[in-house]
């Protein structure tokens, strides 16, 4: 997959992510915490695979890779502990996000095991 297709589907998860944390109840304080880690994982997401879109060299390039995948995992996690908490209860619509959290961490993982073997 280009990185332009990548960029696409990672700027949708994160918008995706964002609007999960907009609609979050205020009544409950690990809402609130999950609200705020998952629009700070969701934006860092979106504005690390935007970067990858600028030339990049070496370990720059690498750093951003590696941040997206810790990002990519982190709004994974706030989304399952969305769901299994029952902060809300929305299976169809958040499995399917957790799903493509899960893709693009694997997708990001293996461009940074091709960009690593390529610096060596």
């Amino acid at each position: 997959m280009d990185p332009k297709e990548i960029f696409n589907k990672t700027n949708t998860l994160s918008k995706a992510c964002l609007k999960v944390a907009m609609v979050l109840p205020h009544d409950s304080q690990m809402a609130t915490f999950a609200r705020v880690e998952l629009v700070r994982h969701a934006s860092d997401l979106g504005i690390k695979t935007r970067g990858l879109l600028v030339g990049q060299l070496g370990e720059v390039f690498i750093d951003r890779l590696s941040k997206a995948v810790d990002h990519c995992n982190g709004c994974g996690f706030w989304l399952q502990l969305i769901l299994e908490d029952g902060i809300l209860n929305k299976p169809e619509i958040l499995n399917p996000l957790i799903k493509e959290c899960d893709t693009l961490s694997g997708m990001f993982l293996v461009a940074l095991k091709s960009a690593k073997n390529k610096m060596d």
